[in-house]
């Protein structure tokens, strides 16, 4: 084992102006901090962590984590990290990463560490030149040799003028970044202890090499929530744009927000204005929106959804959602499915080839093969003198239910039932029966007409 990433997530990041750590908020429904870890994780046999202890420790099982307890700069959060990598031997190869910049990818690293090796330098530092280079460290050189890094707050006027930043990803010698880290002092007007100060002490006896980044960034760190967005952006457009490579159509593309753990087949069509989220699997030969959100679902192939929201739940093959559905979570349907126009389906199971064509509730219920449920139809499964207690309904293969009914759970339709339109069910209906459960028709002739006069 000669080489180790240590990735900084220890700062509080004070410009988002939120109770969430920097590194935390999301970018395509990922935490920012893991587009770092994947940048180092193949290139390294090691990733170590350094993070503030406000962060959930759930959120980083599987990483080797030290905390840094007080944000007291970035070179005290590498000194924080140096215990956990004693076995590795003097010339060993460290790789340092902020873990605020997601759009750094394994690619940069990789050529970066080649560079290193091939240039035998004892430091090397991954280098951009950008054009608006505003609270970022500037290089400074005399002529082409490295001098050090100077941070925005400590530059001159003229220092404030160089284009060229360092990315705040470097790799060290093991040995030289012991002995700049002892040296390091927090005697500047941030009180803090900084990392690229070890670049300058080491730039005395040993080689520092820069490489400039191959590609632009259109940010080079995210400190607040504009440059968030611009990252998630430019994040964005790489997802959209493998998943067409890989044969689905978006016909925006722009107008569409799809998530990292994001998963479709081909011969999918997106319509504008789709946003997919969480751990979303859809099919093949799918048709989404216009006006769809899918949350941690499933999409079985062929199926089409328009105008509905979808959240936690399975849709099987052939279905066909909406529009203006709400499919809530811990639902499951099956093939060739049906939940039509202003339909909401909580916590049930539709089998094959039942449709809820339009304008009903569905509530903790199974629901058998081939049953119409009527335009109308509530499943009335709270009863509010049970706690938060649901009551099941039970619709076997077959029911026929017409249009207005009141489904009073828990109960039962059997098989090949048939429920009349307007009815109030509130016990058991047998086996191809038919259940009128409403007040007998009176009509009052001439009533209109002597209420007027």
């Amino acid at each position: 084992m000669k080489k180790v990433s240590i990735v900084l997530a220890g700062g509080i990041g004070k410009r988002m102006h939120s109770k969430t750590s920097k590194v935390m908020h999301k970018i395509c429904g990922r935490e920012m901090l893991f587009y770092a870890t994947d940048a180092v994780k193949n290139v390294t046999e090691r990733v170590i962590l350094v993070v503030s202890p406000h962060i959930n420790s759930e959120a980083l099982k599987g990483f080797e984590v030290v905390y840094q307890e007080a944000p007291l700069g970035t070179g005290d959060a590498v000194k924080k990290a140096m215990p956990l990598i004693s076995s590795l031997p003097d010339d060993g190869t460290i790789v340092i990463v902020p873990g605020d910049n997601p759009l750094i990818r394994e690619g940069d690293i990789s050529s970066l560490m080649d560079f290193h090796v091939k240039e035998g330098n004892g430091v090397t530092i991954l280098a951009a030149v950008s054009e608006n280079p505003a609270g970022l460290g500037r290089i400074v050189r005399i002529g082409n040799e490295f001098v050090h890094i100077v941070e925005e707050s400590e530059a001159t006027e003229e220092e404030k003028k160089i284009k060229e930043i360092s990315t705040g990803i470097y790799i060290f010698r093991k040995d030289l970044l012991i002995e700049g880290l002892s040296q390091i002092d927090n005697k500047n007007t941030q009180g803090e202890y900084y990392l690229t100060d070890v670049l300058g002490i080491i730039a005395h006896k040993e080689r520092v090499g820069i490489k400039i980044l191959e590609r632009k960034l259109p940010v080079y760190g995210v400190n607040n929530r504009v440059e968030l967005s611009i990252a998630t952006a430019n994040i964005q457009t790489e997802i959209v744009e493998r998943l067409m490579l890989e044969g689905v159509t978006f016909i925006n593309p722009q107008t569409t927000s799809v998530d990292y753990f994001v998963k479709i087949g081909e011969d999918t069509t997106v319509y504008p204005f789709c946003i997919l989220e969480g751990k979303t699997e859809i099919g093949m030969d799918c048709t989404l929106g216009p006006f769809v959100r899918i949350t941690d679902s499933f999409v079985g192939k062929s199926t089409k959804i328009q105008y509905s929201f979808v959240r936690g739940s399975y849709i099987g093959e052939e279905c066909s959602i909406g529009p203006f559905s709400s499919v809530r979570p811990e639902n499951v349907f099956e093939k060739k499915v049906k939940i039509g126009s202003f339909v909401e389906v909580k916590k049930s199971k539709v089998s094959e080839n039942s449709k809820v064509p339009h304008l009903s509730y569905i509530g903790d219920a199974i629901v058998g093969k081939d049953v119409n449920v009527g335009a109308g139809t509530v499943t009335c499964n709270f009863s509010g003198l049970e706690g938060e207690k649901k009551n099941p309904t039970f619709i076997e293969d077959g029911v026929f239910i017409g249009s207005n009914s009141t489904l009073v759970a828990p109960i039962i339709l059997r098989k090949g039932a048939y429920i009349a339109a307007g009815s109030v069910v509130t016990e058991e209906v047998p086996q191809y029966s038919l259940a009128v459960g409403r007040a007998r028709q009176v009509n009052k002739i001439g009533w209109v007409k002597r209420r007027k006069d």
